[in-house]
This record gives structure tokens, sequence and C-alpha cells, in this order.
């Protein structure tokens, strides 16, 4: 993987100081400049789209001289772009509005940095906003102000979707941001690779906003976390917590009850290996099963047809990992189903937990 120069390193340096300096103090955001999000689709009509979808992707730089992603230099912003394009409009399909900001994600090195000193302490008081993680957080949260100031109207539906380092800079710029909230059309959130969190940790952090863990296929104003483990794989000690809040993606629910691959509507994978663009993307049916381990907060990856998995990552914390297509379609299905169930509710229809 390619590094920066030392002037662009540099200059992203720059830039950095200042945009976390436009989040508290300017009065023009980064983000009302189109070319600083991957996909903003503010040009797609609210009657054809059912509801927003804010996406923030895994690392996409091995390392960098300046341990941030970079998306002016070279072709990393087209390659992002070709990646959030080719995974998010091929999992939810047209009729989304899609807002995945350009950030300045660690590199996967250095976030792996930030992952090992957060093993070592393994408490809930970690800080991840004091490290080199406030950078890109900051952006996220100056990237949603922009989205609720100039896109998002009353109580439009919106969903929320990150993995890998996406996932826990979203979680934490949730915290900073509090127009994620059920009142503002906040429907649900997506963490795939995220450290772990206790359901106590959710309810504290959101529960004043009438957010709350996943445990339902259908609940509204909820935080699913699917944090993956592969047969025979030792458990990652990042994402794996003792009593941590995780949810099967394929039943919506936390029990222990296996899913079989009969359940999974879709797999979807990119072979970064093919030379041509239009041939990465590959989307198989039935491809695992799943079923949480409740005590370690994690689900299991279970049923794998070893022919099919056959040159594929399928643990979370590598480098361009496989993990994160594994329930695809069943993420956008059930985003859907939670969609429809809020402006079904919207309507004034009271219901009775699900």
């Amino acid at each position: 993987m390619r590094k920066i120069s030392f002037f662009h390193a540099g200059m992203l340096a720059i830039g950095a100081l200042a945009a976390v300096w436009c989040v508290t103090g300017c009065s023009s955001s980064l983000y009302r400049d189109q070319n600083n999000w991957v996909i903003i689709d503010s040009d797609t009509p609210s009657f054809f789209a059912e509801y927003d979808l804010i996406y923030l992707y895994p690392c996409q730089e091995l390392e960098s001289e300046a341990g941030y992603m970079n998306w002016v230099y070279g072709n990393t912003g087209e390659e992002v772009r070709r990646y959030v394009l080719q995974v998010i409009s091929g999992q939810f399909g047209p009729r989304v509005r899609i807002f995945s900001p350009f950030v300045p994600l660690l590199s996967f090195r250095e976030y792996g940095e930030i992952l090992d000193e957060y093993k070592k302490e393994r408490n809930h008081s970690f800080d991840f906003y004091g490290t080199r993680l406030k950078v890109p957080i900051d952006y996220t949260v100056e990237a949603l102000d922009t989205y609720f100031s100039h896109y998002h109207k009353g109580d439009r539906p919106f969903v929320i979707f990150g993995q890998g380092q996406g996932a826990l800079v979203l979680y934490e710029a949730m915290k900073r941001c509090k127009k994620v909230s059920t009142d503002n059309g906040f429907v649900a959130a997506y963490f795939f690779g995220i450290p772990g969190v206790q359901g106590e940790e959710i309810l504290a952090d959101f529960g004043n906003r009438g957010i709350k863990p996943a445990d339902k296929p259908t609940g509204v104003g909820v935080i699913a976390i699917c944090n993956t483990r592969l047969a025979g794989q030792p458990l990652d000690k990042t994402l794996a917590l003792q009593n941590g809040a995780v949810v099967n993606p394929l039943t919506w629910r936390i029990d222990a009850t296996p899913a079989g691959p009969k359940l999974n509507p879709g797999s979807m994978f990119i072979n970064h290996k093919e030379p041509n663009p239009a041939h990465r993307l590959k989307i198989i049916s039935e491809f695992c099963g799943a079923t949480v381990d409740q005590e370690n907060g994690v689900v299991n990856i279970t049923s794998v047809d070893a022919k099919k998995a056959a040159g594929l990552k399928l643990e979370e914390h590598v480098f361009y990992s496989d993990a994160w297509g594994l329930f695809s379609k069943s993420v956008s299905l059930n985003a859907r189903d939670r969609v429809r169930m809020y402006n079904f509710r919207r309507k004034g229809v009271c219901l009775k937990e699900d």
C-alpha cells in the first residue's frame, strides 16, 4: 500500500487542525462543499427514497506517513468512492438517499495501535476521543451537523451504518451530535466491528434520546451491534465483551437460537485484486448461518461452505476484511422493515412492544 509524501502529510495535518477548529468555530462547514462527500444523494427525490442512510466505511489505507487517510491524494478518493458505490448501492438499492462523508480515518496500522492500548486496559472508561481518533470523530460530527442543517427535514427517517473503524467513529460522533434522536427521525444504527459495548452503556449514552440496544426484528430507535467471530478463530479481545450487546443479524434477536444459511438472503464480497472494477462485486445467497454467543458478546459465523469461502478473509480485524459483507442483504431488508414500522407509528398508530 502506498505511503503519502512528507508534503502531503504536513498539509493533511494542517487541514485536520483547521477542520477541528471549524467544528467549534466556523460558520461555513467543510461539508457544505459536496466534493468532501463520497456520495451525497441530496438530489434524489424524497418521495422516491424511503429513508436516508448515513454510512461510514472501514479503513481504506493500510498505512500513511500522516497516519490519516488523505482523500485528495493520488487515487484514494476515487477508490473509496468506488468501494462505497459498489457496497452500499448494491446493498440498499436505489430507494435510499446515501450520505457518506470523506473522513480522515486513521490508517489501519495507526488504528490497530489504539485498539492494542484499549485491549490492555479493557475498561469501559477508555477514552477513544482522547486518542488520535479525535480528528475523524470531529470531522464526522461536522458531517452530521451539515446533514441535519441542510439535507434532513422534519422527522424524515434515517439509518446509520458503520463498519470497522467507521462504526466506532460513528458511535462516538452520535454521542456528540444530539440531533441523532428518535424525535428527529432516527430509526436504527448498525455497527459491525465496533469495540465491545454493553447494553447499559448504550442506554447511558443514548437512553435520554429514546435509543436502546436492538433485541427484536422491527423495533425502532435501536443500535444493532453485530461483531462476528469465525468458527475456530480465537476471540478478538477488541470486539468480544462479556455480556456485550449483540444481536443475530439473521433473526435480529439476542437469544442463542441458531439461524441457518437459508435465512441469509445474500452476502456481498469485493475482490480487490480484480483489475476490472465492474467485476469486483460478488453476491452469494445462503453463504452462512449465525448464532449469538451471549457470554462473549459476539455472533458466531456458522455453516460456512468451504468451497465458497476459499480465498476470503472472514476475520473482522484484518485489512480489507470480507466479514463486512456476510449479512449485507439481511441488514438492508431489516432497515427497510424498521423504517416501515417507524412510518406506521408516525401515522399515530400505538403499538405494544414488538
